[in-house]
């Protein structure tokens, strides 16, 4: 009988040595400034968390009760297709966001997204990702006074 203890063990190593690199990029900025915590605060205290997570998550897979593999453990061609769709996608965001904008880029990153994944109605999908886009886009930029590429469309 197959058990998750290597799948485990492997997954909880990725996440140490990237935990390593987000601790060791977020102490080149500032820890802390005047005001208070600095840029470098926050993700150094999430690489901290994750650098805990996974070693809690190595020696549980090491020495706990190992958990049999299920006989569907890996994916098919479609699932590996949706796998490397939302791999694009992310890379399209990357991109094209300061060309095109953030509303723009999210709104093409959306409906794929959501064409891609999803069932639903291209009504619905389009709702969705306009809201995701045009909306978070507004609250970032009027709400919380963080300015976000504008691009194309210029607000």
């Amino acid at each position: 009988m197959k058990t998750m203890k290597v799948p485990y063990q492997a997954t909880s190593l990725v996440l140490l040595f990237v935990s390593g690199f987000v601790g060791f990029e977020s102490w080149k900025m500032k820890i802390y400034t005047p005001l208070g915590p600095g840029p470098g605060f926050f993700p150094l205290c999430l690489a901290v968390l994750l650098a805990i997570l996974s070693i809690a998550m190595f020696v549980q897979a090491t020495y706990g009760k190992p958990m049999p593999q299920s006989d569907d453990f890996v994916a098919d061609v479609k699932a590996y297709r949706k796998m490397g769709a939302v791999a694009v996608a992310v890379i399209f965001v990357v991109l094209f966001l300061e060309p095109l904008g953030f509303c723009l880029s999210m709104l093409v990153f959306y409906l794929f997204l959501l064409s891609i994944l999803d069932r639903q109605g291209w009504l619905l999908k389009t709702a969705i990702a306009s809201i995701g886009s045009f909306g978070t886009y507004y609250i970032f930029t009027h709400w919380l006074s963080s300015p976000l590429p504008a691009g194309l469309l210029g607000i």
